[in-house]
């Protein structure tokens, strides 16, 4: 049940209480079934080991610091707003990580989120050939050519760039319905949906769009064929998004994005008059005319270097645990990494120093065991625990190389993500969360089938994240300073 309820709850953030659920949407029908999720997942809290994750402190974190932001503006009827405008995004991460265990429910997460596209796009497109051009999912926007209409979905993806962000994103996640040698499968699962994903992302005439599906393409296939062969793959889609009008007859260069690289600047400027608590939640806009296009931008402009420290704090573990799940286990295991495994499951792992011949031997006998063990423990269990309350988690774990592929296409769908996001305003929106908590089943899985290490220390967490807060803000400031000395307008 919780399952069912935490995607109905996605369902209805992505589509809107109104669309969904019509005249209900009065009674606040999304606070309903986020409180009903919630008490349907209390039995597994304690199994889902949500306080070892280095992510639950940097989302507590989060909170707290869109609360002292508020604080600081010095209007305190604005903190209650606030927090109910952050709260139901970050929620999203601890449905997913308590109620998502096996593979099949992370393709029936990826399928809900196609669900919502899929439906924002139909009604875009129908109402695009009807010329309905004052229809909810298109967004006017002028040209030097006039006006173009652009795509967009309803609830926190009601801009184009945004609704760009989230397909972009999701594509890599529909090839976890892929199946070896099952070709009507993966045509009416993976390859139409991801066609018509792409055909949504051209509605939308996101520049933005453009690069992340370029990175999508880069990432994604340079496994198979090469980092020069990828990259060559991406520049011919570049050179077709050009002939195809992708952008809307909007140049995609830096002297097009001047007006961000403004807002970029502004954002700077708020940082350095407001560096620990930044100037409130959602308030760059009452600064400047457009948002910062930019999600470190936007985070440290409005939380300060204290809420951007704990963005990057979500942000770091949750890469470093989809590369861990997606590479090699590595034979070596060393101290640093015995100690922590000691620390975390209070369990001392030795190096065994007994001859070869007698590892072997001693391996032998202990796999004879387990297996009469395995044969006889249903016979002992059956009685004591019903068929129906049964946990088929580890029976449905897959295979090893099925973890890593899975992690695999989770980190490409984090890079497209990202790479959108650093020219979007997005930082706290609940698809960054469902993404975190996805990262976290996979890498539950790659913990069962012992292909990975103990979680990352707090201290290094804490360690990385200071440091990157910090290159982020580096970086921004380098791009500014190189657009004023080439002159860009």
């Amino acid at each position: 049940m919780g399952l069912f309820l935490t995607l109905l709850y996605i369902l209805t953030a992505y589509l809107g209480p109104e669309t969904l659920w019509g005249s209900l949407y009065e009674f606040h029908i999304e606070i309903i079934i986020a409180f009903l999720a919630l008490v349907a997942s209390l039995p597994r809290i304690q199994e889902s080991k949500l306080l070892s994750m280095p992510q639950t402190y940097a989302l507590t974190g989060m909170c707290f610091a869109v609360f002292c932001s508020m604080v600081m503006t010095g209007w305190l009827g604005s903190i209650l707003p606030a927090l109910l405008g952050f709260i139901p995004n970050t929620f999203a991460f601890f449905l997913v990580v308590v109620n998502f265990r096996t593979k099949r429910h992370l393709q029936f997460l990826a399928l809900t989120l196609f669900v919502v596209c899929a439906f924002t796009i139909a009604r875009g497109y129908m109402a695009l050939r009807a010329g309905d051009f004052a229809n909810p999912y298109l967004m006017p926007q002028g040209t030097e050519g006039g006006y173009i209409y652009r795509l967009r979905g309803m609830a926190f993806i009601n801009d184009p760039n945004d609704f760009a962000q989230v397909m972009v994103s999701l594509i890599p996640c529909m090839f976890f319905l892929w199946k070896k040698g099952s070709l009507p499968r993966n045509v009416l699962f993976v390859l139409l949906p991801v066609g018509w994903l792409v055909f949504g992302m051209y509605l939308t005439h996101s520049r933005g769009g453009i690069v992340a599906l370029m990175a999508v393409m880069l990432f994604a296939s340079r496994r198979k064929i090469g980092t020069i062969p990828a990259a060559m793959i991406a520049g011919g889609f570049f050179v077709l998004t050009s002939v195809v009008g992708w952008s809307g007859g909007r140049d995609v260069s830096m002297e097009a994005g001047a007006g961000r690289m403004e807002a970029w600047a502004v954002g700077i400027d708020l940082l350095k008059s407001h560096p620990l608590f930044g100037v409130g939640f959602s308030r760059f806009g009452e600064y400047f005319f457009i948002t910062a296009h930019n999600t470190v931008v936007v985070c440290a402009a409005e939380l300060g270097m204290f809420g951007l420290f704990w963005w990057v704090a979500f942000i770091v573990p949750t890469l470093r645990d989809a590369i861990l799940s997606s590479q090699e286990k590595k034979e070596n295991v060393s101290e640093d990494d015995a100690f922590s495994f000691a620390h975390a499951t209070g369990i001392r792992r030795d190096i065994p120093t007994m001859p070869l011949a007698r590892q072997e031997a001693s391996l032998s006998v202990a796999n004879d065991m387990g297996s009469i063990a395995t044969l006889e423990a249903p016979k002992r269990n059956a009685a004591a625990i019903p068929l129906y309350l049964a946990d088929d988690t580890e029976e449905q774990t897959p295979s090893v190389d099925e973890i890593r592929r899975l992690a695999q296409l989770m980190l490409v769908s984090l890079i497209g993500y990202f790479v959108a996001g650093w020219f979007l305003s997005r930082a706290y929106v609940m698809t960054l969360f469902i993404y975190g908590g996805m990262v976290q089943v996979i890498y539950h899985m790659a913990l069962r089938q012992n292909i990975v290490s103990v979680r990352m220390p707090s201290f290094k967490v804490a360690q990385y994240s200071a440091i990157c807060s910090v290159g982020l803000i580096f970086i921004v400031y380098l791009m500014l300073r190189f657009q004023h000395l080439a002159g860009v307008r």
